[in-house]
């Protein structure tokens, strides 16, 4: 099956530390979001993977050509001079899906632990059965209507429109994961040019022109990461999965994706009340005081004296002697 993955998007909500990295390529326990993305697709096999790219978009094409992705090929569809959104970037890179069948997409900085592995045929399946034009997987959330537009359905899982606020007809809201299965009759509703959406505007209209758009409930772990305070307390959730004696569905997914994508294998450990994942190589000053949750990636080392508290290090970054710094990313060498 052919993948799209969204990462053309600037990450706002993450400044500054997307200005140093896009999204995708933030490390989230070590490994890119986009290797957590990656890791929910591993189930399928990956004819073509097509990202799309707007900001830092050579960091991107760095990313993926570091990343094991496992696809046959590997394409860019790259934005310039404006971003294009989930529609119009999917309508930019159409000439990659023509011909070949349903396709998935889905964002590329998504930290989505399912609890049947399997899930993701599941769902294809379901849409092939069903003919929609799309498929969307959601799930049960407290914050649809409120804090995230919801997809309102029917009792049989058809979607009858987006938003806030309740469509008529509809029994349910679900909050959409970033993952859907699309026909490619979809590109009929999605302009040659310029930004769209693909919910707001091209699966609206395929609605209110009688298609049908499917909804796929499934049951996961599924973590809020757009800005620094949300991201760090999904860092701090997904270590307590990772440290626990229970083997939760959670674990696996999480351990899982930490063995495929790691560039060297990676340690958790609860030593000393603190929260460590801790990347083998990674070099840190004995004298050095490290408190709460700290990650640490591959090439890293902290010298002595430090003072962190609640820090992520990524990859082939030096922190400095005598650091002190608290409830931080540190993406580049300080």
């Amino acid at each position: 099956m052919n993948v799209m993955l969204l990462a053309a998007g600037e990450g706002t909500r993450l400044r500054p530390y997307t200005t140093i990295l896009p999204k995708p390529a933030i490390p989230f326990l070590t490994i890119p979001l986009a290797a957590h993305s990656l890791g929910f697709l591993r189930e399928i096999s990956i004819n073509k993977l097509v990202v799309n790219t707007y900001h830092l978009p050579k960091k991107i094409h760095e990313l993926f050509h570091r990343l094991p992705h496992k696809a046959e090929s590997l394409h860019f569809s790259n934005e310039v001079g404006a971003i294009l959104g989930s529609g119009g970037g999917l309508g930019k890179a159409r000439d990659h899906f023509k011909g070949g069948g349903d396709f998935i997409m889905m964002n590329a900085d998504e930290v989505i632990l399912p609890q049947d592995s399997a899930v993701l045929n599941k769902a294809i399946s379901l849409h092939t059965q069903s003919k929609a034009i799309a498929t969307l997987m959601v799930m049960d959330h407290p914050g649809v209507g409120t804090q995230f537009g919801g997809v309102w359905t029917d009792a049989n899982n058809n979607v009858l429109g987006f938003g806030k606020q309740p469509i008529p007809g509809s029994v349910k809201a679900w909050h959409f994961v970033g993952v859907q299965i699309l026909s490619e009759e979809v590109f009929s509703f999605i302009p040659l040019e310029g930004e769209s959406n693909i919910l707001y505007d091209a699966l609206t209209v395929a609605i209110q022109k009688g298609h049908v758009v499917k909804a796929f409930p499934f049951q996961c772990s599924w973590f809020e990461t757009g800005n620094p305070g949300d991201f760090l307390e999904a860092s701090r959730k997904c270590f307590s999965y990772l440290a626990a004696a229970e083997d939760s569905f959670q674990k696996k997914a999480l351990t899982a994706n930490i063995q495929d994508y790691a560039p060297k294998p990676v340690h958790v450990t609860s030593e000393f009340g603190g929260q460590r994942v801790i990347s083998e190589g990674a070099k840190i000053d004995i004298s050095s005081k490290i408190q709460g949750l700290f990650c640490i990636g591959s090439g890293s080392s902290v010298a002595s004296g430090c003072q962190l508290e609640n820090v992520i290090v990524g990859d082939g970054v030096q922190v400095s002697a005598g650091t002190q710094i608290a409830n931080t990313l540190l993406l580049e060498s300080i």
